[in-house]
């Protein structure tokens, strides 16, 4: 019989784990977001490294959610001496993960394309053609095909964002299993949430999406003391241009909101879900 949670107990579980444990999740959020900063601060002065620092930030965020994941799975005080091979499962795990969604989005985007040209895209097939490689009139025309028709864009938005969704909630354990059971754990964990798919959307959309908006406002907020608009990214190179100490600034105190707020809270509840979803050790043998 497939394993099954409580989503109530799970969600009540997380937010257990963020209030019983502030300093140590504040403590990690700092130095998440510290490094974080200084990740921007050189993206920032040094565009040519862009793919580097890109990648820096992967590593950054992984390590930062093993130490909550582990933090959750087994105290605050054993993180420390297994920090370094969490971190790395962790974002190998999540690399995997990254590159499996890659392959399915591109897949799943031929028939949303072909869709799109035989629908609402198909009147500006003609000015695409003409654009060719000019990149700027493709830009141009795609712009004003999303102005022009918001439902068919919003439509696709959702549908892309549901299949991501729904995959990673089947993938939701990889990260717990990978620091609880010291290897990469990834499609092994599929069966395991086999049934549960639907609650673990549900836990997420529960407890994460007020996370999420909270997080934004409060990122907004911050971005809004120091002239930055987090939704233009824009805005954000210019700022970085002119006033790197503010966007340091923001950037760290962003980050920080975001580690604090959010990735606590899913680390917390990805592992109480792992820890009610995992499988029983099989019996020795006789």
């Amino acid at each position: 019989m497939t394993a099954q949670f409580s989503v109530r107990d799970c969600v009540g579980a997380a937010l257990r784990f963020v209030r019983e444990n502030l300093r140590f999740v504040a403590t990690v959020a700092g130095v998440g977001a510290l490094g974080t900063g200084v990740i921007a601060a050189a993206a920032a002065a040094v565009p040519q490294i862009g793919l580097l620092t890109s990648i820096a930030s992967t590593v950054l965020q992984a390590f930062v959610y093993a130490a909550l994941t582990a933090a959750m799975l087994f105290g605050a005080a054993a993180v420390r001496g297994r920090l370094v091979g969490d971190g790395g499962r962790v974002w190998l795990a999540m690399a995997i993960i990254g590159v499996l969604m890659g392959i399915v989005i591109f897949v799943v985007s031929i028939p949303v394309v072909i869709t799109l040209i035989a629908g609402p895209l198909g009147p500006y097939a003609g000015e695409l053609q003409t654009a060719g490689s000019d990149q700027a009139a493709v830009m141009t025309v795609m712009l004003r095909f999303m102005q022009e028709n918001p439902v068919a864009v919003l439509l696709v938005t959702l549908f892309f964002f549901a299949v991501w969704f729904l995959l990673t909630s089947r993938l939701y354990l990889a990260a717990p299993a990978s620091v609880d059971q010291k290897r990469v754990m990834t499609f092994e964990t599929w069966s395991w949430t086999k049934g549960n798919m639907l609650r673990i959307v549900g836990a997420r959309l529960m407890l994460l999406v007020p996370a999420y908006l909270l997080t934004f406002a409060l990122s907004y907020l911050i971005g809004y003391g120091f002239g930055i608009d987090p939704t233009n990214a824009a805005a954000i190179a210019a700022v970085a241009m002119v006033n790197p100490v503010a966007f340091l600034v923001y950037a760290t105190a962003s980050a920080f909101v975001t580690f604090v707020l959010y990735n606590a809270l899913e680390a917390g509840l990805s592992a109480a879900i792992y820890r009610a979803l995992k499988p029983a050790p099989a019996p020795p043998a006789a």
